[in-house]
C-alpha cells in the first residue's frame, strides 16, 4: 500500500489543507483525491514524490490532471 499526501490550494495558490492516505494504486489515489479536494486547485504525492497537479474547471465541475 502506498501513503498519498494531497496538498490542496484556493484560487490565488496559498495552501488551504494537507491530506494523507493510503491507497493501493494511483488510479484508487485520484478517486480519493477528488472526493477529499476542498480547493480548486491541488497537488498529489505517493510516497514523498510528486505525481501530478489538478485544477478544477469551474464551468463543467471536471478535474484537469496536469503533470507534478
Amino acid at each position: 500500500m502506498h501513503q498519498y499526501c494531497l496538498i490542496t490550494r484556493d484560487a490565488g495558490g496559498d495552501q488551504v489543507s494537507e491530506i494523507e492516505f493510503e491507497c493501493l494504486s494511483i488510479a484508487g489515489a485520484l478517486d480519493q483525491a477528488k472526493a477529499r479536494l476542498r480547493g480548486s486547485k491541488a497537488e498529489l504525492y505517493e510516497d514523498g514524490r510528486p505525481v501530478c497537479s489538478m485544477e478544477l474547471v469551474a464551468h463543467t465541475g471536471a478535474w484537469l490532471i496536469g503533470s507534478p
